[in-house]
């Protein structure tokens, strides 16, 4: 079986994968035969049972070629428009879509960076600066048109993530220093318990704005599609 495999496995998408991996998957039960697999990251998809070799007793398949790499893809500006679908996220499941994504402003360590500076003939201080900087660098805004996500952490990376039809309130927050810079914050309140709240942090605030009726959209969409809302007992 030739190698860079893809697997959709438990609503993840999880790969390139070697063969030995691939076998040790479909051991563990982590894939079954009616699981997504793909030769590339993009396709063509196909049920695992149709690898040769993988499951006792699975027909044999003839795997087809990846698509051939596009030289460049353009990619939508959404600066002075509204947010629209994007094309999916290599991390996403199948069927999911990549509304937007963007990182918060350096702005926010300001303070530290002017604090730094003062005292950078001791040298510790550049240090520290630098890793605020790797902090800030490091954190990973995405909204899809199913969840919300957040992945940050310079040695130790972390993705916490919400399901969008759980948030019960967004709020859009400018407080005075971030005004000076035209930026702002989103605020979100769920009714998921592993993550209460969440906020984006940092972002220009027309964007910011925009965002914040994306989001409340997508809300709305979900929770008619499942047929929830959510209620508040006092």
């Amino acid at each position: 079986m030739p190698g860079d495999w893809h697997v959709m496995s438990g609503g993840k998408k999880r790969g390139p994968l070697t063969e030995d991996q691939l076998r040790r998957f479909a051991e563990r039960g982590t894939i079954t035969p009616d699981s997504a697999a793909s030769r590339g990251p993009d396709g063509p998809w196909f049920p695992a049972g149709r690898i040769p070799g993988l499951f006792a007793g699975a027909p044999g398949f003839t795997v087809p070629a990846p698509p051939p790499i596009p030289v460049a893809t353009a990619v939508p500006d959404h600066r002075d428009g509204p947010l629209e679908p994007g094309p999916p996220s290599p991390r996403q499941d199948e069927g999911e879509r990549l509304l937007w994504q963007g990182r918060p402003s350096q702005v926010v360590n300001l303070g530290k960076y002017i604090l730094c500076g003062l005292f950078f003939w001791l040298v510790i201080p550049v240090f520290i600066a630098l890793w605020r900087w790797l902090e800030v660098r490091c954190v990973l805004y995405e909204v899809t048109d199913q969840r919300f996500r957040i992945t940050h952490g310079v040695l130790n990376r972390r993705m916490d993530e919400l399901e969008l039809y759980r948030v019960k309130d967004t709020v859009f927050e400018q407080p005075f220093f971030l005004r000076i810079f035209s930026l702002a914050n989103i605020l979100i309140a769920s009714s998921d318990i592993a993550t209460p709240r969440a906020a984006i942090l940092a972002l220009p605030a027309d964007e910011a704005r925009r965002l914040r009726e994306t989001i409340r959209d997508r809300v709305e969409r979900l929770r008619d599609r499942k047929r929830v809302r959510e209620v508040d007992y006092h």
